[in-house]
């Protein structure tokens, strides 16, 4: 039971170690924004990767590893790296399988390294635990960030003028069972790295929205049931922007 338990924790600590190196280099990419890293850990398939896929994969690594004569730290690499590819082998197409299976196998060796090399009984092992659990207390705040913020409302429009923003900013809109409500956004800023638009539901899950037939900039959300959805507007490191939202529902544009 001990040694079971044991196994458990080594291959956790090897799973930490491996998602711990990975939010590290997003957070470093992306110039240490909290907002873009608070889109990633609130993403469940990235934690279902290290901590699903590769829990089960290193249990399946352990299985065959029964039937090996001698089950060498060799032999347990090429497999980890072949775990790493398996998981993108039915997704992507060759070429994107040998980008995203490379970086799998890298992240897959992390997992090894940890799971091997912290051992439970060392002190500094449970260090790998800190990161992902700073990243879980991160996931309750909003990290966006605005500055200067002068925001206009209309029957079916809202304008908004800023200095800096970082994040998304939701235009809540109201429709009733049958709707089709269309709407445009108009988003410019003197500098940024990117903006985007999507749709949140009420518990701020992406809903769908379909271009307009004869103007792509024109999209629509339907509405199922009566309820409130959310246009989400949203910019990384924008600079002196402004935007204005305008919905209206079907016949009325």
């Amino acid at each position: 039971m001990y040694f079971a338990f044991k196994n458990v924790l080594q291959k956790l600590i090897g799973a930490s170690f491996s998602i711990s190196i990975f939010f590290i280099f997003i957070f470093i990419y992306t110039g240490f924004n909290l907002f873009q890293i608070h889109e990633l850990i609130t993403t469940p398939w990235i934690w279902a990767v290290f901590f699903g896929y590769g829990l089960i994969s290193s249990f399946i690594i352990d299985f065959i590893g029964k039937f090996l004569s001698s089950f060498t730290i060799n032999k347990q690499i090429v497999l980890y790296i072949l775990f790493g590819y398996l998981i993108f082998l039915a997704t992507l197409s060759p070429i994107y399988l040998l980008i995203a299976g490379t970086i799998g196998a890298f992240f897959s060796l992390l997992f090894l390294f940890g799971k091997e090399k912290l051992k439970v009984t060392k002190w500094y092992s449970w260090a790998a635990f800190v990161v992902p659990l700073i990243s879980i207390m991160m996931i309750p705040f909003d990290h966006t960030s605005k500055q200067g913020w002068d925001e206009v409302h209309g029957d079916n429009f809202v304008e908004v003028e800023y200095e800096y923003f970082n994040g998304e900013h939701l235009v809540p809109i109201h429709g009733v069972q049958g709707d089709q409500i269309y709407f445009e956004v108009d988003h410019q800023f003197r500098n940024g790295n990117s903006y985007g638009i999507s749709v949140y539901d009420k518990n701020s899950e992406n809903v769908g929205m379909n271009p307009r037939d004869d103007d792509d900039d024109v999209l629509s959300v339907h509405f199922e049931e009566e309820a409130v959805k959310y246009i989400v507007v949203r910019a990384i490191h924008g600079h002196d922007g402004q935007f204005r939202v305008n919905w209206w529902k079907e016949g009325e544009g």
